[in-house]
């Protein structure tokens, strides 16, 4: 269906939005530095987005899948509205069965499937490791957004054995995919 568009599977917490502990209130919502200005760009270049979020507070009891959806819809609104073409929230702890939390590739592979796209053409940005693994598990692109979840070791490790490009904010990014075209 889209072939050789560029397809952006994005974490939220810490990369697009200030991570704050199991956010259940939509009025915590705060978008990162770049954040809204990287997303836009990528969009005007003609990406699709999606946004994949692990979860865990819902299984923990801590959040509701309700709070988890309006904290979202906070989220797209301060980005303009209508950002993701899909949506998938893993409301997985780590001590359950695994199907979609990160770093399973999932969500991804079924989203390349749905919509034919190219490996080659898709991106997974996050700021931790299982978001990086969850784009090294589907055979995409691995972004790292350096928001502070990971180490400097941790990335430098990740940038040498797995090719994963490291950037400051979702903005530089944007601006390094759009001067470097798949």
């Amino acid at each position: 269906m889209f072939g050789n568009v560029t397809a952006i599977f994005l974490d939220r917490d810490g990369t697009i939005i200030a991570d704050r502990n199991y956010l259940s209130d939509p009025d915590g919502v705060e978008l990162l530095d770049g954040a809204k200005e990287g997303i836009l760009n990528l969009k005007k270049f003609g990406c699709e987005l999606f946004l994949f979020s692990n979860q865990s507070g819902i299984a923990r009891g801590i959040i509701t899948a309700d709070d988890v959806l309006r904290c979202n819809a906070r989220m797209d609104e301060l980005l303009g509205g209508g950002v993701f073409r899909e949506i998938c929230v893993a409301p997985e702890g780590p001590d359950d069965a695994q199907f979609y939390r990160k770093p399973s590739p999932k969500f991804i592979v079924e989203m390349m499937e749905k919509y034919g796209f190219l490996r080659k053409n898709c991106h997974m940005v996050g700021d931790r490791e299982c978001d990086i693994f969850a784009g090294i598990n589907a055979g995409v692109n691995p972004v790292l957004i350096s928001s502070g979840h990971t180490s400097s070791a941790e990335m430098a490790t990740l940038s040498l054995s797995a090719d994963v490009k490291i950037f400051p904010s979702i903005l530089d990014f944007s601006n390094w995919l759009i001067g470097n075209p798949p």
